[in-house]
């Protein structure tokens, strides 16, 4: 599976859809009793930006720390991630 993110704009042009209206926030991911994924690395660290990229702001600059409210997953919500099944996908001649 792989999959691509595109802009409004990119999503007409692909699809000839108008783009849904906004993307589902958490709220309503859990209110619809949807599984949460497991994968908080609490050792995990950044990695050092390249300099392509070195000047694009996180999204938590842009919205602040605590835009929303956090709502706990029910409980049964929240699955561990284990190995994937199967060979990992690499990089391919495109």
């Amino acid at each position: 599976m792989f999959v691509h993110l595109m802009t409004s704009p990119e999503w007409r042009r692909v699809t000839g859809e108008e783009p849904p209206p906004s993307p589902v926030d958490r709220a309503a991911y859990t209110r619809a009793g949807l599984p949460w994924f497991d994968y908080y690395d609490e050792d995990g660290a950044d990695l050092a930006p390249s300099g392509t990229l070195g000047a694009v702001k996180p999204v938590g600059d842009w919205l602040g720390a605590a835009h929303e409210p956090w709502q706990q997953p029910s409980p049964g919500q929240v699955k561990p991630l284990g190995d994937a099944p199967g060979s990992p996908v690499a990089d391919g001649e495109w």
